[in-house]
């Protein structure tokens, strides 16, 4: 069982309280009945449940200490220091050929849950960070997701790469002005994310949940737990493209209840309709369509207020495109074509979500035995693949592909792999 699972089902407490426990190991998050209820249990449980409950809630003398025992169930050591390594290391060569480890996302939420925060980098020379220098990072940040957004591609990847190694992450080796230190630490993780998904649409999955899982660890120092939320989006959005689910629905639930707890609206609906996904791809229908009635909800509930530049910029489109592809998941054709037609529609000068569209509708058309339509859409992503360097875009036109397999001797679907130079024989479904 996850430890989130551990005390909702077993202990009977909420997730929240136990990262509360995690955070804060000297508070008393409990009512006193709710703490006499446990307090009950714990006392008639077996012996392996309170070892477990010990395990789960470290000692407060083990807060801020660089070595935290709570951490020798996890597939990798904690701490600061640990993940600049790892980013360092990123910088290799040979970065992408790093493999992706589903194992490593239970323990990547759960380091996030425990580790000591406010650790110290030895300084690697005597200039100071400032204010000035974060708003530098931060113009950069903007002007690379713009890139990306539009074309991505391997010469935006390697200018996004080398301004992170070369100039963002020595920074955090500098002396920092105090003030001036959450908000770098939150830059840096954010342009983490940003070379995460870089790497990610590469089709290089190792190298991408590497610099998601550094991100996180980076947002965790600060306390930045809205940003952490997000960046456990991106790793549920990862984990559902390699078809992990199962672990994609841990991670939405902990993105969800820290989202909520930060109070950070537009990281939550995308959580629900995340959590809607993920359960629609493991088939289960009853938590799916609940998720995504809570997803709306959520929508519905997005403040006027100005987002903090990382945050979704939600709009119709955007939240169709998620609910679109997990009707689409459920075999409801009707509303997965209402959603995803309207993404298709209005996602002209975006061309990497106008190709995912048009895969959804291929495939929602290709279960409806309309062949002629969904191989339409299989030729529109072949024309605007020609203007994106991605990986996920191919992957995309091979899932369509997978889908029209079986009706490869019928005129119009041989056409269609004749155009995309597919192999019908060898596309995996």
């Amino acid at each position: 069982m996850t430890d989130e699972a551990f005390a909702q089902d077993v202990l009977r407490i909420a997730p929240r309280t136990l990262y509360n426990w995690r955070n804060r190991p000297q508070a008393k998050p409990l009512r006193q009945d709710m703490q006499t209820e446990l307090t009950r249990t714990l006392r008639d449980a077996p012996e392996a449940v309170a070892d477990r409950f010990r395990e789960m809630r470290p000692a407060p003398s083990a807060v801020g200490s660089s070595a935290d025992a709570t951490h020798s169930r996890t597939a990798y050591p904690s701490g600061l220091q640990v993940a600049v390594t790892i980013l360092q290391n990123l910088a290799e060569p040979s970065a992408g050929q790093v493999a992706y480890r589903p194992e490593d996302l239970a323990a990547t939420v759960l380091d996030w849950l425990t580790s000591a925060v406010g650790q110290a980098i030895v300084s690697a020379d005597g200039s100071r960070v400032s204010s000035s220098d974060v708003e530098l990072v931060r113009t950069m940040i903007s002007a690379i997701d713009t890139i990306e957004r539009r074309a991505g591609g391997a010469e935006c990847r390697a200018t996004a790469r080398r301004y992170l190694h070369d100039v963002a992450l020595p920074m955090l080796q500098r002396e920092i002005q105090a003030d001036t230190r959450s908000d770098l630490f939150s830059a840096v993780a954010e342009l983490c994310e940003i070379v995460g998904w870089m790497y990610y649409d590469a089709g290089q999955h190792g190298a991408g949940q590497a610099y998601f899982t550094q991100a996180l660890r980076l947002a965790r120092e600060v306390g930045d737990h809205a940003l952490s939320a997000y960046l456990m989006t991106s790793i549920t959005h990862q984990a559902l493209h390699v078809g992990q689910a199962g672990a994609a629905l841990r991670v939405a639930k902990a993105a969800r209840n820290v989202a909520e707890s930060a109070g950070s609206p537009q990281v939550l609906v995308e959580a629900d309709l995340l959590l809607a996904r993920s359960h629609a791809r493991l088939g289960a229908v009853g938590e799916a369509t609940a998720a995504l009635r809570t997803a709306e909800q959520s929508y519905e509930q997005i403040q006027s207020a100005e987002p903090r530049t990382w945050e979704p910029q939600w709009d119709e489109i955007m939240f169709a495109s998620h609910a679109g592809t997990c009707w689409n998941d459920l075999g409801n054709t009707k509303e997965a074509r209402r959603h995803l037609t309207q993404v298709w529609e209005g996602s002209g000068d975006r061309p990497r979500r106008r190709i995912y569209s048009a895969a959804e509708l291929g495939i929602a058309a290709t279960r409806e035995g309309e062949l002629e339509l969904a191989c339409h859409y299989g030729t529109e992503i072949i024309s605007l693949s020609d203007n994106v360097d991605s990986n996920r875009a191919q992957r995309h036109l091979e899932r369509l592909a997978a889908k029209l397999e079986p009706f490869k001797t019928t005129h119009v679907v041989r056409s269609f792999f004749d155009q995309s130079g597919l192999n019908p024989e060898g596309v995996t479904k």
